[in-house]
């Protein structure tokens, strides 16, 4: 977990200025009850973009240890990056009952402190982990226990997200990371046992390499994905329209190579050119096959 460290430089830019805002914009404030932020912007709706953006970075759950962010208030105005090695992901549900702390207004620019109960986050993570308990590997051959692994990618990378939110909030949880780590070792056994390469001719290299990327080579029980990508094309006075369905199927590697499943990817754009659309449909691709499996081989 992140912190965010707000880099105060009103009094250099706006002495005067600075001195008028009131002490909860300039000064970070704790609270056992609350996770608060505050947001500074030329409206209402920009303060409140600003402060929740705040509270998700204080939530977030940092992917690389060797990450800095840098939150700054310049010239009254709220701005923040990023500095790490890969990123910082975003929270695994969906923020609710914020409420409005405080506000002020000065010189055309708002201040907005939010907060959001701790007890509303631990409820709300805690009743989506339950799901971890209704959650059981298949007992079947390695090829359903791969399957299995690929379908619930995304719970379980979200279920470690959620923990070390609830976590952070609220203490060790041994039960539900017992549970987790369970589900997580019988996925990861699942994934060692297969060899699932990337077959057939496709153009689009980069989709091909992100496949690669998103699927085991190891293992002792060989499967094969196959790709294929078909384009559709419509033109207009001023624009290029390029649409591409991509559709997988993982398969035995021996014959009759039965289907052990298949789905289809959509991607839409459009460019000055024919080629420019096509690459940003490349481009929505590949960042559909980054994330986790389950999003890209079944129906959710």
């Amino acid at each position: 977990m992140k912190t965010s460290l707000f880099v105060l430089l009103l009094a250099f830019a706006c002495i005067t200025s600075a001195q008028s805002w009131p002490a909860w914009v300039l000064q970070s404030q704790q609270s056992d009850e609350y996770i608060t932020a505050v947001g500074i912007g030329e409206s209402r709706l920009a303060a409140k973009q600003a402060a929740l953006a705040d509270i998700v970075t204080q939530l977030s759950v940092d992917v690389s240890t060797e990450q800095v962010q840098l939150s700054s208030k310049q010239n009254t105005q709220s701005t923040g990056y990023f500095q790490q090695t890969t990123s910082l992901s975003s929270l695994p549900f969906t923020l609710t009952g914020t409420e409005e702390l405080n506000s002020a207004e000065q010189a055309n620019l708002f201040a907005l402190q939010l907060g959001v109960k701790k007890s509303v986050i631990v409820n709300t993570v805690k009743a989506d982990l339950s799901v971890l308990f209704r959650v059981s590997p298949s007992d079947k051959n390695s090829e359903q226990r791969f399957i299995w692994a690929l379908q619930y990618s995304g719970l379980l990378s979200d279920a470690t997200k959620k923990l070390a939110v609830l976590e952070y909030l609220s203490g060790a949880q041994p039960l539900i990371r017992t549970r987790l780590n369970t589900l997580l070792t019988d996925q990861s056994s699942a994934l060692n046992d297969v060899a699932c390469d990337v077959v057939g001719a496709l153009s689009a290299h980069e989709i091909k390499s992100a496949l690669n990327d998103a699927l085991p080579h190891s293992g002792n029980t060989q499967l094969w994905m196959r790709p294929q990508l078909r384009w559709y094309y419509a033109n207009s006075k001023n624009s290029h329209s390029a649409k591409a369905i991509l559709s997988l199927a993982l398969t035995r590697s021996s014959s009759p190579f039965k289907v052990l499943l298949q789905h289809d990817l959509h991607a839409q754009e459009t460019g000055a050119t024919t080629n420019a659309a096509k690459q940003k449909v490349i481009q929505n691709l590949v960042q559909q096959l980054k994330a986790p499996p389950s999003t890209w081989l079944f129906d959710i």
